[in-house]
């Protein structure tokens, strides 16, 4: 009787946390439906599921919850609070091995950290998403991450990539909140390469979808982006048209963060036609936005203070209530007592006024000095950060100008369909370059990797650059090995200084393909070429790597620049098979510290992800490649400038 009776007791309290559970999930799936509509009304379902959750002890959708304020949060440009909710989130995921929920927040971190300038670790918490969708198949988590990490791309204007990352997207558009993502990305990508007009298309397509959705956040950005796109076409009065519409939408839904970028698209509207006192009014109030933005952590810090000191006069109000009681009852003797007690008390008090008084004026003093100390502070701090900012321009437009000098894909794209290009600048400006040139049929190639890196590494590569151009383009010597020579010379030329001589130069690997005829020379640096082990013709001398062969052609041990005993460069050919593989590269990959260990990624390693990935087309290789440098170096700082050309035959 007692184990039937019990037996009710527990399968009543499983069905009643079951129905709670129930009760919880239905709130939270609410407020998901709800969040693209009326983030604030989802904010508000959440809390009621937390309340649900806390008062029925019932921890299940903790996880879940923390992601929706998290996103909220990031929503209303509440960075503190977004993150302290993210990471629980996080935690929690980890802990269950929710792996699809874990990808979500680190998209969503992902975001953040971007709006918080961290580009760098906003790109590798993508990589992450993206890698535990692929384990899991997850499609709809797969078409989440493209997308962010296409406009990942964007901001770090890599049109390339943001290329292939939308053809691959375009495989896995199922839900319509997806085809708004899809199309939205695809106008940023035409903007990127400057096709306002295809640009403008995507984007409006963008907009039906965000209205028909009800996206909130989403209309109001893609309104400011037709506004930028219809900038940047020349049609003004339009793109204000739009860009107030932003503005207004975003004010009327307290969307923070989008408020902010439609008035910077007003501003830079305004500048466009010259109409300096608009922009100025626009910027008055873009600067009142950002001040409320950025003030937001010190609103949360007075907050728990105020919460605080509230704790503390509670505290103190019992405890002067008990003393009053405890008063009450003393009579006779220890009344006295009590008299006496407050006597000295009082004289304590009074030493204590005059004490208070005494370091109230030192204080005062010394509030005086630190004032004036702090104005000279803050005044040789914005001296610095003119400097700082004035700096941060001339190295943005070397970047530009030495953007400028990099040859086009379509060169290398022409002559190999199936190619690629990596580029890493270690800092704005890059000491490392790729060339392509072509030749009638044939199509020379290099990559050069010159002394220094930043600023120093950049002018020496803009003098390498400019004598390739010289001796191939101007005096027209096709032969690798000639054109180093020649090469060599301009740039010792170019260094020569009657005061002293300066020893920069270049390691450069550089070759001529014409058909199945490969041509090659190199100072310092080689080629890499991998075939098919199963393919009979081998390319000699060669060692297996998985399942291909691999040859390496050395350089010759001299650099591009002033040498002991130089002599001629030496040419090296090579009959290629189609199916070839060839890569040229500096050493900046092979160089970075990273791992478990902090230790050089080394040449071996660098074989052995090429020869993983040889079998598959070139687009995904970069991918790969870049993933597997990303995640190498993990948060250390990159070394050295990375460049890589790859080309299959």
């Amino acid at each position: 009787m007692r184990l039937a009776q019990s037996l009710i007791i527990l399968l009543f309290i499983s069905l009643s946390f079951s129905g709670f559970s129930r009760d919880i999930e239905k709130i939270l799936d609410k407020a998901d439906a709800k969040y693209a509509e009326s983030p604030a009304e989802s904010f508000a379902l959440l809390e009621t599921a937390e309340k649900e959750a806390e008062s029925t002890n019932n921890h299940r959708f903790d996880g879940d919850i923390h992601y929706g304020k998290a996103r909220y949060y990031l929503v209303t440009a509440n960075y503190d609070a977004s993150i302290l909710e993210l990471n629980e989130a996080i935690l929690i995921f980890e802990k269950d091995k929710d792996l699809h929920m874990l990808s979500a927040s680190f998209s969503l971190k992902s975001i953040l950290l971007e709006r918080l300038g961290e580009g760098k670790k906003a790109h590798n918490y993508l990589l992450q998403a993206l890698k535990i969708d692929r384990q899991i198949g997850e499609d709809s988590g797969i078409r989440g991450t493209l997308s962010n990490l296409t406009l990942d791309y964007y901001h770090m204007a890599m049109p390339d990539s943001m290329k292939i990352c939308l053809e691959e997207l375009e495989q896995y558009q199922e839900e319509p909140e997806g085809y708004y993502y899809y199309y939205q990305n695809w106008g940023l990508y035409f903007l990127l390469i400057e096709d306002y007009d295809r640009s403008i298309q995507q984007f409006e397509l963008a907009r039906e979808v965000s209205e028909k959705q009800k996206m909130t956040d989403s209309k109001a950005t893609i309104l400011m982006e037709l506004g930028r796109a219809n900038r940047l076409k020349g049609n003004y009065s339009k793109a204000e048209e739009f860009a107030l519409e932003s503005y207004t939408f975003s004010q009327t839904n307290n969307l923070s963060f989008e408020t902010l970028e439609a008035l910077e698209e007003l501003i830079l509207i305004k500048e466009a036609q010259n109409d300096f006192k608009g922009a100025f009014g626009w910027l008055r109030k873009w600067i009142r936005v950002d001040k409320e933005i950025n003030d937001l952590e010190r609103i949360q810090k007075v907050k728990t203070i105020e919460s605080q000191l509230e704790i503390v006069q509670k505290e103190k109000l019992i405890a002067e209530g008990e003393a009053a009681l405890q008063a009450e009852k003393l009579s006779g003797e220890k009344a006295r007592s009590r008299n006496i007690w407050l006597g000295g008390i009082v004289v304590i008090i009074v030493l204590l006024l005059a004490f208070t008084v005494f370091i109230y004026r030192k204080t005062k003093t010394l509030n005086l000095e630190i004032t004036e100390q702090k104005e000279i502070v803050e005044l040789k701090s914005l001296k610095l950060e003119d400097a700082l900012n004035s700096l941060e321009d001339s190295l943005e437009y070397s970047k530009l100008i030495q953007s400028s000098m990099l040859p086009t894909t379509d060169i290398l794209k022409d002559y190999f369909d199936d190619s690629f290009v990596l580029f890493k600048p270690k800092d704005i400006v890059s000491g490392d370059f790729y060339w392509f040139h072509k030749d009638g049929d044939a199509l020379i190639f290099a990559v050069g990797d010159c002394t220094g890196h930043g600023v120093p590494g950049a002018m020496v590569s803009m003098v390498c650059n400019e004598a390739l151009n010289k001796v191939v383009k101007e005096q027209e010597v096709t032969d690798p090995s000639k054109i180093l020579d020649k090469v060599r010379e301009l740039v010792i030329e170019t260094f020569k200084n009657k005061d002293k001589d300066l020893n920069d130069g270049m390691d450069i690997a550089i070759c001529r393909i014409e058909g199945l005829n490969l041509e090659f020379a190199g100072a310092q640096n080689p080629v890499w070429l991998f075939r098919n082990s199963d393919l009979e013709e081998q390319p000699g001398q060669n060692e297996k790597v998985s399942d291909f062969n691999m040859k390496i052609v050395k350089g010759d041990k001299q650099p591009i620049g002033k040498f002991l005993n130089p002599k001629p460069f030496s040419s090296n050919s090579i009959k290629l098979i189609k199916g070839d593989l060839i890569y040229l590269f500096s050493d900046g990959f092979v160089d970075q510290f990273g791992g478990e260990k902090g230790k050089k990624f080394k040449a071996s390693n660098l074989k052995n992800l090429l020869a993983t990935n040889a079998s598959t087309n070139c687009e995904s290789q970069l991918l790969e490649i870049e993933n597997a440098f990303n995640t190498w170096m993990g948060e250390l700082e990159q070394v050295d400038d990375v460049c890589m050309v790859g080309v299959k035959v």
